[in-house]
């Protein structure tokens, strides 16, 4: 279990900043629409994987995160699309 700084630190780094929505509108949280998908600052796409679940006290979980998934705000996790990975039709 991580201590409440390395806690902290892992979140920090776990939440995109500088992301565009792309797509079409999927679903709408806190008030906001989202895409299916989001670009973030180095042009990189990435996929809708769900919503982003909180800890007890109110922060979101990055515990909960699996590799390559990210939280961008409002509270979405979204996953950077694997290389050669194609979207069904």
């Amino acid at each position: 279990m991580l201590d409440n700084k390395r806690r902290a630190q892992v979140l920090e780094y776990s939440i995109l900043q500088n992301t565009t929505f792309e797509g079409p509108i999927i679903g709408r949280l806190d008030g906001r629409n989202f895409s299916e998908f989001v670009r973030d600052e180095f042009g990189r796409l990435l996929d809708y994987a769900g919503v982003a679940p909180r800890r007890s006290d109110g922060k979101f979980d990055p515990d909960a995160l699996k590799t390559g998934e990210f939280i961008v705000l409002p509270g979405l996790i979204y996953r950077y699309r694997l290389k050669g990975r194609r979207r069904a039709a």
